[in-house]
């Protein structure tokens, strides 16, 4: 699915249900372009979390663009004036959206989108991806869960000794995910079913390239079928508006919700489209013993949305928190790292064959795991 269509999806439904306050300007004589963009700036500096991480300084932002903003801005230089504000700071979590009009994303340059740049290319990159795995002993791919825009939730296929599942979204179903919890418990049941066709299994590959995020709550529901016992996944904290300050650190924890966890060796694959809570599932993933991570480093946007409106009616949203590792790692714009990076390349697909499944049936062979 394309990665801006997924975002403006969650957009619309994170708007519906969590609006947050702009902030306010005292200055009542102000046109509504200059009004806008006022609030849009102030907004941005009472709650964005990582100027310093992305060493912007928002307040030389604003002299440069505060005059190039007057009473006879047109729309369409307005949104372009705000889009170039944020651009750099390369968060995909820094949306501005015209309603039914258009969207700008401050999008992070993404290596996999330059090499695979349409929604064919990718669908074919999948197609080389079951080819290798058929190639390798794994049986023809069946899919579990509720379906999203044409998709299952979940992938999976078995060889006589390990086990493979792709999930490409950190939600069960577009009825449930404005309900986390919910959510959570509905993929839970549904990954219980596919686990439990993995049981004789040696080792498993999980798949969580191009994962387009979803809810924190999702990914603790996969990390907990995996984890033997309590043990701590992420930390976090949240920007107090209009201060340098953050709220004290908020504990998460992965809790053991199988009876019989899948502790096994574990290779998890990432690239730069993993995303969101897909950053936060591979993340946490990582403190889970046997598990290695190859591929790519994720996406590198783990915030919730700050989501506010303008007064003129336009959408933005904003990165607000803080992640961090078990260890106190904050990958914010880096991405969670992989230990065994590999990359896909247009060429596995005049190939057909996925450089990364190999790497990791190759790795696991190699330390004998099956």
């Amino acid at each position: 699915m394309n990665k801006k269509a997924a975002l403006c999806l969650f957009l619309f439904c994170f708007y519906a249900f969590s609006q947050n306050p702009a902030s306010e300007i005292k200055d009542n004589s102000l046109s509504m372009p200059e009004k806008t963009f006022e609030v849009f700036w102030k907004t941005f500096d009472d709650n964005y979390a990582f100027f310093d991480l992305k060493k912007i300084d928002w307040k030389a932002v604003y002299k440069k663009y505060r005059p190039k903003v007057n009473s006879e801005t047109l729309n369409d230089s307005l949104f372009s004036v705000l889009s170039q504000m944020t651009a750099p700071l390369y968060d995909d979590h820094v949306n501005i959206i015209i309603p039914n009009i258009r969207q700008f994303t401050a999008e992070k340059p993404s290596p996999f989108l330059k090499e695979f740049p349409t929604k064919a290319s990718r669908d074919s990159l999948w197609t080389a991806v079951n080819e290798t795995l058929y190639k390798n002993g794994f049986a023809e791919l069946k899919c579990a869960g509720p379906e999203y825009k044409g998709k299952k939730l979940f992938s999976y296929a078995c060889s006589d000794t390990c086990g493979y599942i792709r999930i490409e979204r950190c939600f069960a179903s577009s009825e449930t995910e404005d309900e986390p919890e919910k959510d959570a418990v509905l993929a839970g049941i549904v990954l219980d079913s596919v686990l439990q066709q993995m049981s004789k299994t040696k080792a498993l590959v999980l798949d969580l390239r191009s994962n387009i995020g979803g809810n924190d709550e999702f990914a603790y529901a996969v990390a907990g079928r995996f984890a033997a016992s309590k043990i701590v996944g992420h930390y976090k904290q949240t920007r107090i508006t209009g201060t340098r300050k953050f709220t004290p650190l908020e504990k998460w924890y992965i809790t053991p919700l199988s009876q019989t966890p899948y502790t096994k060796p574990l290779v998890i694959l990432t690239n730069d489209q993993t995303a969101s809570a897909g950053d936060v599932l591979a993340m946490i993933m990582t403190v889970l013993p046997n598990t290695v991570l190859a591929g790519e480093n994720t996406l590198g946007i783990y915030s919730d949305m700050y989501g506010f409106e303008l007064p003129n009616k336009w959408l933005v949203s904003l990165s607000n928190q803080k992640y961090f590792s078990s260890k106190m790692v904050c990958y914010e714009g880096e991405g969670t790292p992989v230990n065994i990076t590999v990359r896909n390349t247009r060429q596995d697909i005049k190939t057909m064959e996925d450089p990364v499944v190999l790497t990791a049936l190759k790795h696991l062979n190699k330390n004998k795991k099956f």
